[in-house]
């Protein structure tokens, strides 16, 4: 909330924001103050957080599928926190594993993209434009501004891209193991 918000809101809202935070505020800064007396976590408390040698899971020659089945894996795979290795070819719903933090893609797969649709049938323009948000939602910014701006609108035929052009574009690039 900005300054020119609470310009713009009525008296009663303003004044009853304002005693929140003044009530709030000492908590916070006690909170806060305990916070850093007591420094960064143990190594122990960090170490659980993160997963440790976690076997990446290999994604290789998928061709793709439902995109709602595929976003409910994505977001299992984003809690655990499993790496992802993309490799040889990865087309259609299966692009959508570019969102996650701990993907890295080989530099020689091929990944396809294209717009949504019922197994080849146009959709109507409504769930067109549904489904192609939540497909761009699982895409680093670039990409899903290229999917939205042009590779949607290719439903008859798969524009394809290789890993190294992803890696330029920000991508990790996995190792040669796998």
């Amino acid at each position: 909330m900005t300054f020119e918000d609470l310009t713009r809101m009525p008296l009663a809202c303003a004044s009853s924001i304002a005693r929140a935070l003044r009530r709030a505020l000492p908590a916070l800064a006690v909170a806060t103050a305990c916070a850093a007396a007591l420094g960064p976590a143990p190594a122990a408390a960090q170490a659980i957080r993160a997963p440790l040698n976690i076997q990446p899971l290999v994604i290789r020659d998928d061709a793709g599928g439902r995109v709602d089945w595929r976003a409910e894996k994505i977001a299992k795979l984003r809690q655990s926190g499993q790496p992802v290795q993309l490799r040889g070819e990865c087309m259609s719903a299966c692009t959508m594993y570019l969102s996650l933090p701990q993907v890295c893609v080989a530099a020689n797969a091929t990944f396809g993209f294209h717009g949504p649709s019922f197994y080849g049938i146009p959709l109507n323009d409504y769930d067109f434009n549904y489904w192609s948000q939540v497909i761009a939602a699982h895409y680093p910014a670039p990409i899903a501004e290229w999917f939205m701006t042009e590779a949607r609108y290719s439903t008859n035929r798969t524009r394809r891209i290789r890993g190294s052009e992803l890696i330029r574009m920000g991508i990790p690039e996995c190792g040669s193991a796998a």
